[in-house]
């Protein structure tokens, strides 16, 4: 059986790879991830396309990447991991799950997923978050109670996940922690060699990116795509603007009111920031004590792609076994996968289903549809246009390497 792993690889980088190399010196099994397609779970358009970014990790030790969906990927904490879980369990080929945390701790990791089923702690919940602390706030204080540990330890994104993780772990499934090694989530600085995925992203902001310094912490394939797209233009969140306000003017205060996440009155404070002048400006006008600023992102993309509540309810449940990129190891995986597995879109669902209700569809085809119109959308946030890289036109990458 399979190991999988449920990552973002935004980019592909050093702590990335040792976590791989662990994994192989623990198990001599196949490696499967689940990754994040256009977006990531804040929110943001991922800084290069699904399919290099799958490319990518398959060269750097992965032997199968599927799209985790969009209806999983840009979710919460605790929907990114479940909807992750459930794909791996749906290929009926993976029994274990590897993921790292700041705190290589697994005995106190689980004392924290255990304690989300106690009785106390949705009592806690709630009082905390009626005196209007924020969900991730409150949960991090009772967690510091239950665990005593410091509230910054479990405020950090990987321990937040590893407990979410653990929450979700199927009863089949093993969990192999892996200590996370490097700079923090959030630390923006580069270093030696693990530097952080945001501190990449930021270097690469700068009109003239010190790849000298980037080179250091991700391997010469990324390092040729992150080069490429930086001459090409990089994604950018800010282009989200127009698309936003030009609905907005139209917007219907009811209509609002179906988009997920759309609650305690946030329709009216998404219809008061269309003036504002940029996307920043925007976003800022929304967050509040209780919103943090991925939940909002969120809540735009819900808003532009009319995700609808009723529609999460009903696909809830569901996933889909998209292919992005594999080796030869992976390929012989793939015939071992009980799930239905897509490789050639226009077998499942076509164009036209994008725009007519012509049929009725299958939940999978259905989370299709929004993986499909996520990339659609993410391919429009550059300042020179491209050609749209589109689900329909785009195969799964084989990458050919050693095994």
């Amino acid at each position: 059986m399979a190991v999988g792993i449920i990552a973002e690889y935004n980019p592909f980088h050093a702590g990335h790879a040792y976590q791989i190399s662990m994994i192989k010196k623990f198990c001599d099994s196949e490696i499967v991830a689940v990754m994040s397609g256009s977006f990531t779970q804040r929110g943001s358009p991922a800084i290069l396309d699904k399919w290099t970014r799958a490319r990518l990790a398959v060269s750097g030790g992965v032997d199968l990447v599927f799209e985790l969906p969009f209806l999983s990927a840009v979710r919460s904490a605790q929907d990114f991991a479940r909807g992750g879980l459930r794909l791996l369990e749906s290929l009926g080929a993976v029994d274990t799950l590897a993921f790292g945390a700041e705190l290589a701790d697994l005995s106190t990791l689980k004392l924290a997923a255990a304690a989300f089923n106690e009785k106390f702690f949705a009592d806690e919940l709630h009082e905390l978050m009626m005196r209007g602390t924020s969900y991730a706030a409150a949960v991090t204080k009772i967690l510091a109670r239950v665990t005593q540990l410091d509230e910054k330890i479990l405020r950090q994104p990987n321990t937040i996940l590893a407990v979410e993780y653990l929450r979700a772990l199927p009863k089949k499934f093993s969990p192999l922690l892996i200590e996370r090694v490097g700079a923090p989530y959030d630390d923006l600085t580069l270093h030696e060699k693990f530097s952080s995925a945001s501190a990449i992203r930021a270097a690469l902001r700068e009109n003239f990116p010190p790849w000298e310094k980037i080179s250091a912490s991700v391997n010469d394939e990324t390092l040729m795509a992150l080069r490429e797209e930086h001459a090409a233009g990089l994604v950018d969140e800010k282009f989200l603007l127009r698309p936003l306000v030009t609905k907005l003017l139209t917007a219907r205060v009811d209509d609002l009111k179906k988009i997920y996440g759309m609650t305690e009155g946030l329709e009216y404070r998404l219809l008061n920031a269309a003036s504002a002048k940029n996307f920043s400006a925007l976003t800022e006008t929304l967050i509040a004590r209780r919103y943090t600023a991925g939940r909002i992102r969120r809540l735009l993309l819900y808003f532009l792609l009319d995700v609808t509540a009723a529609e999460v309810a009903e696909l809830d449940a569901a996933t889909c076994a998209k292919v992005l990129a594999f080796n030869e190891r992976g390929r012989t995986l793939l015939k071992k996968i009980s799930a239905t597995i897509v490789t050639k879109l226009t077998k499942h669902i076509n164009r036209r289903d994008l725009h007519e209700q012509r049929r009725p569809l299958e939940p999978y085809q259905k989370i299709l549809l929004r993986d499909v119109q996520a990339a659609n959308l993410r391919g429009i946030l550059f300042e020179l246009p491209r050609p749209l890289q589109t689900d329909f036109l785009t195969p799964p990458m084989f990458v050919i390497g050693k095994l």
